[in-house]
C-alpha cells in the first residue's frame, strides 16, 4: 500500500464533520465525511493535466495548501491524520 507523502484532516466543530485530504505525488485525493458515516459523503480525486511530473506535483502540492488554508479559515480543526 502507498503512503501518502501529505496527509492532512480537519473536523468541523459545528457538526463534527470530517474533511480529509492526501497527496500521492501529483494526485490529491480530498474525501468529506458525515458524523458517524463509513463511506464518504463527498470525494475528489484532482490530477493536473500538466506536461511534467514535476510541474504535476508542484501543482498538487499548491492545491493541498491551499484547501488546508481554507478549511483554517472557514473554522475547520486541524486534526492529527
Amino acid at each position: 500500500m502507498n503512503k501518502p507523502d501529505d496527509q492532512i484532516a480537519f473536523l468541523a466543530p459545528d457538526c463534527y464533520a470530517l474533511s480529509v485530504l492526501f497527496r500521492f505525488g501529483d494526485v490529491v485525493v480530498a474525501g468529506f465525511y458525515e458524523p458517524f458515516e463509513v463511506d464518504p459523503r463527498e470525494m475528489a480525486v484532482m490530477t493536473f493535466d500538466l506536461p511534467t511530473y514535476a510541474e504535476r506535483e508542484a501543482a498538487a502540492k499548491a492545491r493541498i495548501d491551499k484547501a488546508a488554508i481554507g478549511h483554517i479559515l472557514g473554522g475547520w480543526d486541524l486534526i492529527s491524520a
